[in-house]
């Protein structure tokens, strides 16, 4: 008996009773699609997330701090003051200078580091004119902005750009994202010590997406920062220029979470504390996950409920068939065959249950993402709250195909050990 033979039979026979059959698709559907949703909420969460800590800063990436301290020991008591290890209570008092750039470049683990470079900027003008407080920050290699309009930052040109946060567009005078693309905005800087007010022009190459992490924050290029920094050093002393509040190490690209705390380590004995930012948001994820998880429960739930209506629907073809069951056998139809064709029949509820349930999922979905994107997902643009993806998918449909074959031995065993004589006198 062929495999298509086999598919075949267990299709018409599932039709015979279509009631029973379809209640108890039915129930496999309820549970599929509980899952599929809360799996798409979950894929389109922790898809946002990824796009707000890709704005941030790369996986590969540990921002690097004076170690801060709470002034006592491990044992609770006052902890002595080290002047070799630069451990202060009061972080934003401390700063890292190009000696601590050469230290933390020679510890082993990070294959390079960049200076994060503080800026002080006084305003921005746009096309109405209209000064406003502005914030931005420098941007490093190997970070993908989450951008709804135009480029990313061009790292090696000589010209000022910047990629501006999208709460700034109409402020500045512009109809739109797209309309703001190319514009030239003017920001002010000043010397910390002369006061000396400067403005520098710059491009508008991005507008960014919202973002939950950096609200409000522009990014700016290499070149523009280094104009910008050396506006606010002029008539600094030496001693008081090249000033950081935090360094960016660079660790190999497949780096492990072993490899990163051995890292962290390293630089706590130096006298820096290390932070991914996976270590920032990773409590968030946990949430997130732990949420969802609970919703796929009520899922898991409806399946093991469709388990037992797929065992009694089986049971209940396996003492209608009794006799067809007999006349197959004694025509030569091994025991195997007949516990194969059963098995079959539990597995295609498994899969018509978990594709709807799938395909109705999507179908919510879509409206969801309709209902949110213009109510309470408003602001946050570029976040869709359900996503599917086809492994997933995949994933979903071959687990209850498998919990369906598997509630299906029961029934199927039993047709597979009828006796064919007793089977052919049953009434």
């Amino acid at each position: 008996m062929k495999i298509s033979d086999i598919l075949k039979s267990a299709s018409s026979n599932l039709m015979r009773n279509k009631g029973r059959t379809i209640l108890t698709i039915v129930a496999i559907f309820i549970g599929a699609f509980t899952i599929s949703l809360t799996t798409g909420v979950n894929i389109g969460v922790n898809d946002y997330i990824d796009k707000q800590v890709g704005s941030v800063g790369g996986e590969n990436q540990i921002m690097i701090q004076p170690k801060v301290s709470n002034g006592t020991g491990e044992d609770g008591a006052p902890q002595k003051y080290d002047e070799n290890q630069k451990t202060s209570t009061m972080q934003q008092y401390e700063m890292l200078d190009t000696k601590d750039l050469d230290k933390i470049k020679k510890i082993k683990g990070l294959k390079n580091a960049e200076p994060m470079k503080s800026t002080a900027v006084n305003y921005i003008v746009g096309a109405n004119n209209e000064k406003y407080v502005f914030s931005a920050s420098s941007m490093f290699d190997n970070v993908n902005i989450d951008l709804e309009a135009g480029n990313q930052l061009d790292q090696k040109t000589s010209e000022y750009q910047i990629n501006l946060a999208p709460e700034y567009v109409k402020a500045l005078g512009y109809k739109s994202a797209k309309a703001a693309l190319g514009q030239t905005v003017k920001i002010s800087a000043s010397s910390s010590a002369t006061k000396e007010e400067k403005i520098v022009e710059a491009k508008i190459v991005g507008i960014r997406n919202t973002s939950l992490i950096q609200g409000g924050m522009s990014l700016m290029n290499p070149a523009l920062v280094d104009e910008i920094v050396k506006i606010n050093e002029a008539g600094l002393p030496d001693s008081m220029k090249d000033q950081y509040g935090v360094i960016i190490g660079e660790m190999a690209k497949d780096v492990t979470t072993k490899e990163i705390n051995e890292i962290k380590e390293r630089l706590d004995k130096a006298g820096y504390a290390g932070q991914t930012i996976e270590d920032q948001i990773g409590m968030i994820r946990n949430v997130i996950d732990a949420i969802t998880g609970v919703l796929t429960m009520f899922g898991a739930i409806a399946l093991l409920a469709a388990s037992f209506g797929i065992i009694n629907t089986l049971y209940m073809s396996v003492q209608e068939r009794t006799r067809e069951i007999g006349l197959m056998k004694a025509m030569g139809l091994g025991s195997g065959k007949v516990f194969i064709i059963f098995s079959v029949e539990a597995a295609l509820i498994g899969f018509f249950g978990s594709a709807l349930g799938i395909l109705g999922a999507m179908g919510a979905g879509s409206l969801i993402n309709q209902v949110a994107a213009d109510s309470f997902l408003k602001s946050l643009s570029g976040f869709t709250l359900v996503q599917f993806s086809l492994p997933s998918s995949v994933i979903i449909i071959l687990v209850i195909m498998a919990i369906a074959f598997l509630a299906g031995t029961l029934p199927a065993r039993r047709a597979a050990k009828l006796d064919p004589i007793e089977s052919l006198r049953y009434e």
